[in-house]
């Protein structure tokens, strides 16, 4: 069959298969001027049977099936034939018009049937073809039609995909023309469609570069690319320049859009004191009020006497040590004490350092005084490493708030119901999370936060675990020694050297010899090091370590594009582990059987997370349906929701965190210039618990191990802490 894209006008017989909320269905379609039907699949939405559609897309041969039509845009159209104009009138899209009805108006319109309708419905009832609630029912439903078929006509004409073009309709409805036409840049607003794609919309509706319009959606779209950085709030200035440089908009314009988003409550701004060399910060309101309540909430819970009291916490400490036959060391105990005196503590400290022994000791000592406790982490594998290491049920932060498609359940309305909330990796939790947990924790009960700050920061917007252990008004207990360190081992110490600023130990250790848990590959050549990753987690590692190439060994890279980032070494690494997997192409990414893959974005309604990781155990071409386990429950995948999968045969080190694995192996050259962090390098190496391999040049380790000026995030948290305890103390007196 040929693969060049062509149109086919006809009618859509019948449905065989459909999925309304994404749009994709499988029918039967009768192409104009043929005598027998094909097999269409693809997204259409608002049709029924017998609506006559011109689709544009490919054919394509199902190994299966035979021959089918692959349809990548449509457009509802008017039938032309007396045959066509019947069906289409008797589709259902017509209330209280049947087959009879259709026929007679046909019979007696012929082909003025639809002109007529249009311009002349009066003529429906003279002639008696019609009763009046017929008249009623069709000239409204007609009207509906025309202007749907507007709408569509319309987008259609700026380019715009029929998926984009159903969200379109969906937001706004029959107003999508003049809405747009008003201001193209609305268009934002619609999920999935951003600035870029609106602005090209504009631009060929004639909206100057220069627009007002523009230029407030620029800033907004600039924000929000800061916000993607990290950054919760940007500089003024350096927001005002980047969007007048980058989308070449005068700086009076500029300045003008800033002052009506201020007024619009579009953003928000904080501006320094008097006397304050600082610039203006700008937020969007929703980082700007979740900073604030933060703040609140952190003082709230500190400052409020608990429900169960714990004036001299020597005796139980001391106590608890000898049921436990362990002897705390110092730090340790000042740790403990500070959980039992303070109503929220920090307790930060690198891998080794006895984060989980003195969890598990606070749990045991407190489980007498207080029954309700709840454990929890950013992510399920986190919360599954705090239960195994703790012996205690753990949840992610989402099911302890009891998170579904409408948000979370518990809040301020409907707190927790916990005494003692214990919180493991800290440092993932963003903004935006941490402004809903504070939020539902009761003003009498503790908070434990534990975490490592030296690791990257959350992958959402914020800084923070950071923020409060600088901000002074958070109890905090920082664990320096090195308890967990088996003989021989490198990993751990090779992970404080980096974190101090030292390199770790990368001399060359003959392959043959006794097995060691850190091993440096030295390989100057990308090309060359993809080679050797797919050797080690193949061949090498399984072979001499025992381990599983899919379950045991996970590769982790600084990057996602070029030749050693996780895009490249996916399709890779699939080749390789997965070599007869089968199953289904979605936008340029293949999907089999037996391929490990990640949750890219939280699904309430699935119950699963941004960081999941599962494997496909089904799959349905047809239909593009996919079924995934993750742990011990299995997930159906149906349509656009793939988008929110990705191959995980290689990740991010950000999308690493909150995870251990047996073995990790992770290139690291010049090439990732850009992510040559001391803090990335320190959270790759910490992911491994028995095996890290680097490939790479010395000279990348180098310039990550140097690197030590992380990217600033700006936030408003520290001064959302100095003013809420300006407002306590003022309360006070």
């Amino acid at each position: 069959m040929p693969h060049d894209q062509v149109t086919l006008t006809g009618t859509l017989q019948r449905i065989v298969y459909s999925q309304p909320e994404s749009g994709f269905l499988i029918g039967r379609f009768l192409v104009d001027d043929t005598e027998t039907a094909i097999t269409v699949k693809g997204t259409v939405f608002n049709v029924g049977d017998h609506e006559t559609l011109k689709l544009k897309g490919r054919w394509h041969e199902h190994p299966t099936y035979g021959p089918q039509f692959e349809i990548s845009e449509f457009m509802p159209v008017r039938p032309t034939s007396l045959d066509g104009m019947k069906r289409y009138l008797a589709s259902g899209a017509f209330k209280n018009i049947g087959e009879a009805t259709a026929q007679k108006i046909v019979a007696r319109f012929g082909e003025d049937t639809f002109e007529t309708i249009d311009r002349n419905p009066q003529a429906l009832l003279r002639s008696k073809v019609l009763n009046r609630k017929q008249f009623k029912s069709l000239t409204a439903s007609w009207g509906e039609q025309r202007e749907l078929r507007e709408v569509m006509s319309f987008l259609h004409g700026l380019g715009i995909s029929a998926s984009y073009a159903k969200k379109i309709h969906d937001e706004y409805g029959l107003s999508s023309i003049a809405t747009i036409q008003d201001n193209p840049y609305r268009l934002t607003e619609v999920a999935g469609i951003g600035f870029l794609t609106a602005d090209g919309i504009a631009r060929r509706l004639g909206f100057d570069e220069n627009s007002p319009e523009r230029a407030a959606a620029g800033l907004l779209y600039m924000l929000d690319q800061q916000a993607l950085n990290g950054h919760t709030c940007y500089p003024e200035p350096e927001l005002s320049g980047q969007t007048s440089s980058e989308l070449r908009i005068h700086p009076d314009v500029i300045a003008g859009a800033l002052q009506q988003l201020r007024r619009d409550r579009l953003v928000k701004a904080m501006e320094p004191e008097e006397g304050n060399q600082q610039p203006t910060l700008i937020a969007r309101p929703r980082f700007y009020y979740a900073e604030q309540r933060i703040a609140e909430n952190f003082t709230r819970i500190l400052n409020t006497k608990g429900f169960t009291d714990f004036p001299d916490p020597a005796p139980l400490i001391a106590e608890q040590e000898q049921r436990q036959k362990l002897r705390l060391d110092p730090i340790q105990r000042e740790a403990v004490e500070a959980a039992l005196q303070h109503k929220v503590l920090i307790i930060t400290g690198g891998p080794g350092t006895g984060k989980t022994t003195i969890i598990r000791f606070i749990l045991m000592l407190l489980r007498p005084h207080i029954p309700a406790i709840a454990l929890a982490a950013p992510t399920g594998r986190a919360a599954k490493r705090l239960a195994e290491a703790t012996g205690a049920g753990a949840s992610t932060i989402h099911r302890l708030l009891e998170a579904n498609n409408f948000g979370f359940q518990r809040n301020r309305d409907e707190p927790l119901e916990q005494e003692l909330l214990v919180l493991d990796e800290s440092s993932m939790i963003d903004t935006l999370l941490m402004d809903s947990l504070l939020d539902a924790i009761p003003s009498q009960s503790r908070l434990v936060l534990v975490g490592d700050v030296d690791q990257l920061p959350s992958v959402g917007a914020g800084a923070i675990l950071l923020n409060c252990i600088e901000c002074g008004q958070v109890p905090v207990v920082r664990l320096e020694h090195i308890y967990r360190q088996g003989e021989g081992s490198r990993i751990t110490l090779n992970a404080h050297a980096v974190r101090q600023g030292q390199l770790p130990e990368l001399e060359r250790v003959d392959a043959s010899g006794p097995l060691r848990d850190f091993y440096f590959i030295r390989e100057p050549e990308p090309e060359q090091v993809v080679e050797k990753i797919l050797t080690l987690a193949t061949k090498r590692i399984p072979e001499r370590f025992g381990m599983d190439p899919l379950f045991d060994i996970q590769v982790i890279t600084p990057m996602h594009r070029g030749v050693t980032g996780t895009v490249n070494l996916n399709t890779r690494l699939q080749a390789v582990l997965n070599p007869e997997g089968k199953g289904l192409e979605y936008r340029e990414r293949e999907f089999w059987i037996r391929d490990k893959v990640m949750q890219q974005q939280n699904n309430y309604d699935k119950q699963v997370f941004n960081g999941d990781m599962g494997v496909i155990v089904g799959c349905d071409p047809v239909s593009k349906n996919l079924h995934v386990q993750f742990d011990q429950e299995v997930v159906q995948y149906e349509g656009k929701e793939l988008e929110q999968l990705a191959l995980a045969y290689a990740i991010s080190v950000h999308k690493s965190q909150g995870s251990e694995y047996p073995a990790v192996v992770m290139p690291l050259t010049t090439h990732h210039y850009v992510m040559l962090q001391r803090n990335l390098l320190y959270t790759a190496l910490t992911r491994g618990k028995q095996l890290v391999i680097l490939v790479g040049t010395e000279q990348a380790v180098k310039q990550a191990v140097r690197n030590d000026q992380t990217l600033t995030r700006y936030t408003l948290l520290p001064h959302e802490f100095s003013q809420a305890t300006t407002l306590k103390l003022a309360l006070e007196n």
